[in-house]
């Protein structure tokens, strides 16, 4: 799979969100070869500021966490309109949760695409 956004922005509409640190921007994160990192098939965009990515789940769920490939992180996203879609990118993601003792649903996170691909990202 290929992640359309080179840039994406998780956000969230409550300013006071107890996983508010796993909110930002996310880019695509390189490895120390220059590739880019993958997880079940797609590019790991990566936290700009904290160790948290965002990866591919198994399920073909969208996860954020501290580490690629966990099976639980803070958020995940899922499609509910097509439930069979393969999302390669977080974009595509309709429904989040997030873990609160169990994963609750959260409808006040957002996906922002950052199209635009400027030098000095």
């Amino acid at each position: 799979g290929n992640v359309c956004c080179p840039k994406i922005n998780l956000k969230t509409s409550n300013v006071k969100h107890k996983l508010r640190s796993v909110f930002g921007d996310y880019k695509l994160h390189l490895g120390v070869d220059g590739s880019v990192t993958t997880c079940n098939g797609c590019p790991v965009p990566k936290h700009s500021n904290l160790p948290l990515y965002l990866y591919r789940d198994r399920q073909g769920r969208w996860v954020a966490g501290p580490e690629i490939g966990a099976v639980r992180g803070s958020l995940r996203g899922g499609q509910s309109e097509d439930p069979g879609l393969v999302m390669d990118c977080p974009c595509q993601a309709t429904t989040w949760q997030c873990y609160d003792k169990g994963w609750q649903d959260d409808t006040t996170v957002r996906v922002g695409k950052c199209q635009v691909f400027r030098q000095g990202y």
